[in-house]
């Protein structure tokens, strides 16, 4: 695993001790690692809808019987 820093204000700091203590997480790192993961999931998540949607109106683009009529004609 890899290593980072991040600093934090002090009442910020002493915030993120409370709310650690609060949830019983095992340490801040495993802590921040699961939000960083929350945060991570749900952009894929954005991104495999944002394709989905893309697919459906591509589909409804190209299966457009009105299209198809008109290039009979060329192809």
């Amino acid at each position: 695993m890899k290593t980072i820093t991040i600093k934090l204000p002090e009442d910020e700091s002493r915030d993120l001790d409370e709310l650690i203590k609060q949830r019983n997480y095992p340490s801040k790192s495993e802590f921040i690692r699961g939000l960083i993961m929350e945060k991570l999931e749900k952009t894929r998540k954005e991104k495999v809808g944002w394709l989905i949607l893309a697919g459906k109106s591509l589909d409804k683009i190209w299966d457009n019987k009105k299209d198809e009529k008109a290039w009979e004609k060329y192809l």
